[in-house]
């Protein structure tokens, strides 16, 4: 059996929905201060927890979670406090750490324990460096794989939340946020940081709500991280994130790939911290023309096409930066270029699958040659142009 899809035009302007990524921590952020008020109303809760017909499942878990956490404040009734993280990894290892640091801030850490609730392959994703890090601390991470449960539990000690920087950033943001409700107490970056963009994107939202946070350098040329709260919390009336570049990223895709196609997209910050911008420079590297204009006073980037891109010959990418829209690039790698090799691909394959198979099975059902280099931690895919 084969298949062929013809893409003749593609005419699209819209706004681009918020970022995932940045809402987890706009929504973290937001409840974490409120709790530092200590009885927030039930209005504002409600505007952090409540989903919203447009969350996707990753933010509706987040948000769950963060409900759980005030029932529990609410209430001693039940030590359990039942975390709905999916298959949300970001859920999962951000609230892990601010989790119990908001059970010890509201001095619920002797009784209560976070029972985490993951689904598909989440449970096998491995947590080592953030639980060796809690373990210091007094904090207990035990992986019920049977019972299919992630058990938090313990009374967190102050001191230097050390934290490895290669492995993964998630752990270094969720400690950083919840730093915020951690006295006396500062995250230390151990060697040298990668994925910085994700790290940025959290410093950015505890910046944005008035957080200082002082990065100074320590021994053996690590640094630490010490979040300077404000005086005064004020109440919120709305929850706003930017753009995401994720999803962007697929649309921009899909107008390069189109023979014909006149694309505007809006809500997306050119200067934004999100990695997964760079889809604008690869598809200008393979030809596709893109352009930003002031549309009533908003910035919009603008694609239009009357053919196929002019394509490349060879690229090499370090993907290390934005994992997550490497299947969107490698479909632009097999029709706009000779020859393309991913680099730094190995985080893909401990997702939710293992997104480098996945990939290369999708292409190959297409005819599209495409190969994998495991030691290198890379896979090269053969365009038509070749």
């Amino acid at each position: 059996m084969s298949y062929k899809i013809n893409i003749d035009s593609v005419n699209l302007e819209m706004k681009v929905p918020a970022s995932k990524s940045v809402l987890h921590r706009v929504l973290i952020v937001n409840f974490l201060l409120q709790s530092l008020k200590g009885a927030p109303s039930k209005e504002v809760i409600d505007l952090i927890t409540t989903p919203l017909d447009i969350d996707n499942q990753d933010i509706i878990a987040t948000r769950g979670c963060l409900k759980a956490l005030y029932e529990a404040s609410k209430t001693n009734s039940d030590e359990r406090v039942v975390m709905p993280c999916n298959e949300s990894g970001s859920t999962l290892r951000f609230m892990i750490s601010v989790g119990i640091a908001c059970l010890n801030f509201k001095g619920l850490a002797n009784t209560h324990k976070l029972v985490f609730k993951p689904k598909g392959r989440l449970i096998n994703r491995p947590l080592d460096q953030l639980i060796d890090c809690l373990k210091e601390h007094g904090v207990s991470v035990v992986i019920d794989k049977e019972a299919e449960e992630i058990i938090v539990s313990g009374v967190m000690s102050e001191g230097d939340y050390k934290i490895e920087g290669n492995v993964s950033s998630q752990y270094i943001s969720g400690l950083l946020m919840a730093s915020v409700v951690m006295k006396n107490s500062r995250v230390v970056l151990v060697g040298k940081l990668e994925s910085s963009g994700y790290v940025d994107l959290t410093l950015d939202s505890l910046k944005f709500k008035g957080i200082e946070v002082s990065i100074d350098p320590i021994e053996n040329d690590n640094k630490a991280y010490t979040l300077n709260l404000p005086n005064n919390v004020e109440d919120i009336t709305s929850i706003e994130a930017e753009s995401d570049w994720s999803s962007a990223a697929f649309l921009l895709s899909l107008a390069a790939v189109s023979p014909k196609a006149h694309m505007v997209l809006g809500g997306l910050n050119k200067d934004s911290k999100q990695k997964d911008k760079i889809i604008v420079d690869i598809i200008n590297q393979m030809g596709v023309k893109t352009s930003w204009e002031n549309r009533n006073g908003e910035e919009v980037i603008v694609v239009d096409t009357d053919k196929l891109g002019d394509g490349i010959g060879k690229l090499t990418l370090d993907t290390k930066d934005y994992p997550d829209i490497v299947p969107y690039i490698a479909v632009l790698a097999a029709a706009l270029t000779e020859e393309t090799v991913f680099e730094n691909v190995g985080r893909l394959k401990f997702k939710e699958s293992d997104r480098v198979k996945a990939t290369m099975d999708v292409l190959s059902c297409a005819a599209i040659p495409c190969s994998e280099n495991v030691e290198a931690e890379s896979f090269t895919v053969v365009g038509k142009r070749s």
